[in-house]
């Protein structure tokens, strides 16, 4: 099976997406023929954006939605004909923070009807940034009633340039506009994570989690390493671990070459070792429905045939585990991204309802997971699921457990990937918060950033020298990637409804993410392993004493 890239699976997961292909004399728009009443967003983009890549419409509560909205060199055009209020999302780069999903809200009040008139024209910078700034308000004094949070000087002067600068903007002309608007929206970024990380810290220091929290790795590596390097680094930071099952995999012996022929071998080996260190284990998955995985004998079952064998290898796989795994993955990206088989949505509420029932008959003691990916949820818009077009209104993430919830399907807890999502750790908070209004924990099962290429991989053509417009703050390195990793703990670990972070690949050998792991291929920890062993330490959480040189502090790094 061709070994597939992130970059490949977030490309596919906005395809489809409207995109605005500009060269770099075209980037002062001009007119095009237009529709009366449309209403055209005006980008003025960096000199380093050669394109707009994708753009979407989202709903009043963000979820992205089909649209006609198409791009011109005139701008982005939103005909007259959107039945509802929405906001325009796109990724734009600004220079001193990055290339992120930035959303034009009309200053938080959402499009609609109203403002569409003759060719209407609105400057796509200036948009995005009163909105930006909008929302830092509201986040700050939410977070100042709910919690009397005290924001850092630095914090609130980065959102005070901000807001100064959009007044400013507000009164110039088109150019000097967007201009204005770019220098805004610098300091807002900013400011929307400073936000974050202030009300974490505020929030851990008055009171210190006490509750049972999970620190989590895949052990896929074990495989590759069964190495002492490998082993004790695994074992210094974390207290839960995942083991895959993928029906077909290029990592293991397949797990099920014939159907019902299941090759336990190498993951009882895994579950052994961690058993041994009194590591939590959660099994994963028990379904995922994605092209990547699907033997033909599998792909080729009519539906009453997949239920069947659905209850027959869940209590194959469950119970040949019996009480050693205490948490299971039921169903991995069945919100209509990983769906080979097309299954309407209430067929995918009725496997998902069969696979949790069938779970629980085995093993009462199970937690039962619900694992979902692309987490905002731009392939809707592209109507695209992980095998190609779909004819069908597509849900989100989110939508998907609404919809379970409201079935009364049972499971115990909400998984939510989060690889670096090209989004603000702010973003990323306020998506996790509509997840957590649901009602049930929120484990972040899959983390990954990447630490970006290293020497070797540029000289041998593995990756090459990044180039601007880089994702976040700057070309990924090692030490980004720490800082990425230490900022989203930080923040996610101070919010009580978030009871699991798991990062991805451990180590730089075969990573989903490019070199993405917390130890290099030679085993030598990377920053990102010192940076999370930090805050474990912090947090009272480390589940093995650091080692300590003859005066007492830490050995040198």
């Amino acid at each position: 099976m061709k070994q597939v890239t992130r970059r490949q699976v977030l490309k596919a997961g906005a395809a489809g997406i409207a995109g605005l292909a500009v060269s770099p004399a075209a980037k002062m728009f001009g007119a095009v023929p237009l529709i009366k009443g449309d209403l055209i967003f005006r980008p003025h983009l960096h000199p380093l954006m050669d394109s707009i890549d994708s753009v979407y419409l989202a709903d009043e509560n963000g979820d992205p939605f089909a649209s006609p909205v198409r791009t011109t060199n005139a701008g982005i055009i939103v005909p007259d004909n959107i039945d509802r209020p929405f906001s325009l999302n796109s990724k734009f780069f600004i220079e001193g923070f990055g290339n992120v999903w930035l959303e034009a809200r009309n200053g938080g009040e959402m499009y609609s009807a109203d403002d569409f008139s003759d060719g209407r024209t609105l400057n796509l910078n200036y948009e995005f940034a009163r909105t930006l700034i909008a929302k830092n308000v509201s986040v700050m004094q939410r977070y100042g009633r709910e919690s009397n949070t005290q924001f850092s000087t630095e914090t609130i002067h980065l959102q005070e340039l901000g807001q100064e600068l959009v007044r400013m903007a507000a009164r110039s002309d088109d150019e000097t506009m967007a201009e204005l608007s770019d220098q805004s929206l610098l300091y807002a970024l900013w400011a929307s994570e400073k936000i974050e990380l202030d009300q974490a810290r505020w929030t851990l220091n008055r009171q210190a989690r006490s509750d049972t929290f999970h620190f989590g790795c895949e052990t896929r590596q074990y495989v590759w390493a069964k190495s002492v390097d490998m082993v004790d680094r695994f074992v210094e930071l974390f207290n839960y671990a995942t083991v895959t099952h993928y029906i077909y995999d290029t990592w293991y012996p397949v797990f099920e070459p014939r159907e019902g022929e299941h090759r336990f071998g190498i993951k009882d080996e895994i579950v052994d070792w961690l058993t041994e260190h009194d590591i939590t284990i959660e099994g994963r998955p028990l379904l995922w429905f994605h092209p990547w995985v699907m033997p033909d004998w599998l792909r080729e079952k009519n539906y009453d045939q997949l239920k069947e064998y659905v209850q027959r290898h869940v209590r194959e796989v469950v119970g040949h585990y019996g009480d050693k795994i205490e948490h299971w993955e039921v169903v991995n990206e069945y919100h209509d991204w990983a769906n080979e088989f097309r299954h309407t949505p209430d067929q995918i509420t009725e496997i998902t309802r069969l696979a949790c029932e069938t779970t629980h008959e085995v093993n009462p003691d199970i937690v039962r997971i619900i694992n979902n990916c692309c987490s905002f949820g731009e392939y809707v818009a592209g109507g695209r699921d992980s095998a190609g077009e779909v004819d069908r209104p597509l849900r989100t993430p989110i939508r998907f457990v609404e919809e379970l919830l409201e079935a009364e399907v049972p499971f115990e807890v909400t998984g939510v990937q989060m690889y670096f999502p090209e989004r603000t750790l702010a973003d990323i908070v306020r998506l996790l918060e509509r997840f957590a209004a649901l009602g049930k924990p929120v484990y972040i099962t899959e983390i990954g950033a990447t630490s970006g290429p290293t020497r070797e991989d540029i000289f041998t053509g593995k990756m090459s020298i990044p180039e601007a417009p880089y994702d976040w703050h700057r070309p990924w390195d090692e030490d980004l990637q720490a800082d990425w990793l230490e900022q989203l703990y930080t923040i996610l670990y101070s919010k009580p409804y978030i009871e699991n972070l798991s990062w991805y690949d451990f180590a730089d050998f075969r990573t989903f993410i490019p070199n993405g792991g917390l130890i290099r291929m030679d085993g030598e920890r990377k920053p990102s392993f010192y940076r999370l062993e930090d805050l474990l330490e912090d947090w009272e959480r480390l589940p093995t004493k650091r080692e300590r040189d003859v005066t007492g502090g830490p050995l040198e790094r």
